[in-house]
């Protein structure tokens, strides 16, 4: 690729790498469908400023209509099932996914699916998180709005494949989340790389100042120092206390964002359970059905959680979930940043708003690496022995049937392994014909830059 040299705000050199602009047009992909109105006019009304209009109008139109119809759709699940998913207890022992986008996480979680124990998000709950439970059985009307294979690796693309928690949440709160950043990409720098933790864990932030993007509309630098937001999770006795921002932009959207990933994740438990208890019932003689007994309270399924941010909330999950299990996914720097480059040039400009420069889209591979990888490091040493289990990904690539056999082994889950095997097996010989991406080779300077800014997790 071309190149364009450039340091980022904070002084740190950028790798002089360039992205093509491309998909001006293109509404498929775009992972704001599922968006309904309150959501949509609240991004609009916080970011509205950002958007260029005279680029992309076309996509503000389509999301404003998709808005108006998921809100319609969203009643009927609000109507039938609000009561039930707001009482609905989530597993105590949930497993996470965690590790740097393009280290092998949605490998690991597709094959970890095949475990029927586990409850995860499909691509359509984090896509149409307010109407699943009522629009599932239509899923297949929306297939126009995916293409058959991601457009990043060319892995297949279908509605029931499990998919990133953080999508939905993103939807939910209007943008309280740093995917934002693939809407608005200017605005990661001011704003969006700040929820990545909230502050909660590592190093993020202390010290830095928010900008609001612009000249005139911004607003004086504030001192970001060190504070307490402590957070109830709805329904329950949990209590989160983070080492959180002052900044009161940043400390309502932690709240705001937690709660929405709590009731998301009552919502995938509970449609889950009502599956099962659906599949359970006993015919009775006139034809109807009845649960059998036990039925009546069954034990929420185990969660399957999986969005590479997660992994810079680890001091979030230790305190909501004492009780979880972690599986880290590492991988070389350098293809880390070939892999996310190449995410960048194929993806991203699906779903943009906003134009990025070149300067802008390497701050963002760059200072989320970063972030992420420092605020997992500063938190590794609290999960309790035996429920973390650490990855490479030429490892899972080379062997995945032995990665599996080592991380069923660790967490004292060897008898399911065994009755799984053959359902892992055939997963990974439907993989055969896969053909793995090839980059062009990082020119030298290029590898300086990551191996300045990243060396430390080589």
């Amino acid at each position: 690729m071309d190149r364009c040299s450039g340091h980022g705000p904070s002084g740190s050199p950028l790798p002089p790498y360039h992205y093509n602009r491309k998909h001006r047009w293109a509404i498929k992909l775009n992972f704001l469908s599922g968006i309904t109105l309150v959501p949509w006019l609240t991004l609009l009304f916080r970011h509205g400023h950002s958007i260029d209009l005279l680029t992309y109008p076309h996509r503000v139109l389509f999301l404003s209509f998709m808005a108006f119809v998921n809100t319609f759709l969203a009643f009927f699940d609000w109507l039938f099932f609000s009561r039930a998913i707001a009482a609905q207890p989530l597993h105590p022992e949930p497993v996470f996914i965690l590790g740097h986008p393009r280290t092998g996480t949605t490998h690991l979680h597709n094959l970890l699916a095949n475990d029927p124990r586990f409850a995860f998000a499909t691509t359509f709950h984090a896509g149409f998180p307010s109407s699943f439970l009522s629009l599932e059985p239509a899923r297949g009307l929306l297939s126009g709005l995916l293409e058959r294979r991601r457009p990043m690796d060319h892995m297949a693309l279908h509605w029931d494949l499990p998919a990133e928690d953080e999508i939905a949440v993103n939807l939910l709160t209007g943008g309280d989340s740093p995917y934002l950043a693939l809407v608005f990409p200017r605005l990661w720098r001011p704003l969006l790389r700040y929820y990545l933790t909230f502050g909660a864990s590592g190093q993020t932030g202390t010290g830095h100042s928010i900008r609001e993007e612009g000249g005139g509309g911004a607003e004086p630098a504030r001192e970001r120092e060190q504070g307490r937001v402590v957070a109830r999770e709805a329904g329950s006795d949990i209590r989160l206390v983070s080492e959180a921002t002052e900044d009161p932009r940043v400390a309502a959207a932690f709240r705001r964002w937690l709660a929405a990933f709590t009731c998301f994740m009552r919502k995938v438990t509970y449609r889950y359970v009502r599956s099962n208890r659906i599949r359970n019932r006993k015919p009775t003689w006139w034809g109807q059905h009845a649960f059998s007994h036990g039925d009546q309270a069954p034990q929420p399924p185990m969660l399957l959680i999986k969005s590479p941010v997660h992994t810079a909330r680890l001091g979030i999950w230790l305190r909501l979930y004492p009780r979880a299990r972690f599986i880290f996914m590492h991988r070389d720097p350098l293809e880390v940043f070939q892999s996310a480059a190449n995410m960048a040039d194929t993806y991203y400009w699906y779903t943009y708003l906003q134009l990025p420069t070149d300067q802008v889209t390497n701050d963002f591979i760059m200072d989320q690496y970063d972030i992420i990888y420092k605020s997992y490091k500063s938190e590794r040493e609290r999960i309790p022995a035996g429920r973390l289990v650490e990855v490479g990904f030429s490892e899972l690539e080379s062997d995945p049937l032995g990665v599996l056999r080592r991380i069923y082994h660790q967490f004292g889950w060897d008898e399911q392994y065994d009755t799984l095997i053959s359902r892992f097996q055939s997963y990974v010989a439907s993989l055969a014909d896969f053909k793995k991406n090839h980059f062009n080779s990082l020119s030298s300077d290029v590898v300086t830059v990551i191996q300045e800014r990243w060396g430390e997790s080589s």
